[in-house]
């Protein structure tokens, strides 16, 4: 059997990564793709609900453990899932993953922290077939999340807006983009290490960033051969939806 397909969907807040990340799952399980989806922080291993609770102020470490915490529940949640997925010839496609932490806690938290540090302790995290990046102006996304997205339990920092471009050029940096507007094309794609990097036009309208995603990610699985199929009994068993 061969290898699956390893994808995540990335974005500042507000970019419409949450909903872009339902509308591709639905629309490949709908084609009879071998589908594993998943998010993170994970909300079903131990390390995960404990980073939960950090979230939530219901526990208190420092900047530091709290990089940690989700280093250790990325390297948890890539082998009891992620990886035994891709082995069975699965779609996995990840809310979130690697770059997040990349982006955010060196820039985005209470604390800045080095990037090189943060890239040493995840480096047990795997290089993603395909990183969808959802990109946006952070003032596009306040705007949205002022419109009544909600998130966990708000710091300020999130609603800062000199934060969330401080987060946002640390996104173009480890995916290999540049700020050079998208225009007409809407979609620029680059490479980053092992990664075939995406990334689109957030500010468009939902349904037409759905269609160029769409797009994008059936002309990768054509060309890696994974093909939809009849759903079988096996294949049934891996389609998954995120953990509440």
């Amino acid at each position: 059997m061969s290898r699956g397909c390893f994808i995540v969907i990335e974005g500042i807040d507000g970019s419409g990564k949450s909903e872009q990340f339902q509308r591709l799952t639905k629309r490949l399980k709908k084609r009879g793709y071998k589908l594993v989806t998943t998010r993170e922080p994970t909300k079903v291993y131990p390390v995960g609900r404990l980073i939960e609770k950090v979230l939530r102020e219901e526990e208190q470490v420092s900047e530091e453990a709290l990089a940690l915490l989700f280093a250790a529940d990325r390297a948890d949640h890539t082998e009891r899932k992620i990886k035994p997925a891709l082995e069975e010839g699965a779609v996995v496609v990840s809310d979130r993953y690697v770059h997040s932490s990349l982006a955010y806690q060196s820039r985005g938290m209470g604390k800045a922290l080095d990037l090189d540090w943060i890239k040493k302790i995840n480096r047990y995290a795997l290089e993603p077939d395909a990183v969808i990046f959802l990109d946006i102006s952070p003032e596009v996304g306040q705007t949205r999340l002022s419109n009544g997205q909600v998130r966990i339990k708000d710091h300020s920092y999130f609603e800062n807006i000199s934060q969330q471009e401080r987060i946002r050029t640390v996104y173009l940096e480890v995916l290999n983009l540049n700020d050079s507007p998208l225009g007409s094309e809407k979609i620029v794609v680059s490479q980053a290490d092992g990664s075939r990097v995406y990334r689109v036009d957030g500010a468009l309208p939902v349904d037409e960033v759905e269609k160029v995603v769409w797009r994008r990610v059936t002309g990768l699985l054509k060309a890696l051969k994974i093909e939809p199929g009849e759903r079988d009994s096996k294949a049934e068993s891996l389609t998954r939806f995120i953990e509440e």
